[in-house]
């Protein structure tokens, strides 16, 4: 038997997701801000702070999926599929970019941890299509005959 979502458990998990990624962001940010890095090379900083920026960027996102959701769901989940994809796309180029920067060693971990999240946020996207279609048919279900007014 699949595991499935249903729609409090997503909006928790956006909720949580987004509180958790937002607040590591900020946290990462103000340890950042201590080092002097303005010696470093451009490549160093753009690997430094993009991931910093997505990741604020997709919590407060997340966020917002989460407080929106119920609606959403009713009218098909376009854009937060597209966040879904743009966090796809972000995770991976983050791993590549920090791997190619700092080197193999040292964004191996970014490359695992873009695997895992692929991969959550995959399930993710699945999730909210299939819920989607849910609430999208029930919407447009005809009311039982019992529950109609004569």
């Amino acid at each position: 038997m699949a595991m499935k979502e249903t729609e409090g458990s997503l909006r928790a998990y956006f909720l949580i997701a987004g509180a958790i990624s937002l607040l590591f962001g900020l946290r990462e940010i103000a340890e950042v801000s201590k080092l002097s890095i303005a010696a470093l090379p451009t490549d160093w900083m753009i690997a430094i702070y993009v991931p910093l920026i997505v990741r604020l960027g997709l919590g407060a996102a997340f966020i917002v999926a989460g407080i929106f959701l119920k609606p959403a769901l009713l009218t098909g989940a376009g854009w937060i599929k597209h966040i879904l994809s743009l966090a796809l796309v972000l995770m991976i180029a983050n791993g590549v970019l920090i791997s190619a920067v700092l080197g193999a060693d040292v964004g191996r971990q970014g490359l695992i941890t873009a695997i895992i999240g692929v991969a959550i946020t995959f399930y993710l996207f699945r999730s909210v299509t299939r819920l989607s279609a849910e609430a999208m048919a029930r919407a447009a279900a005809p009311a039982p005959p019992s529950a109609r007014v004569a």
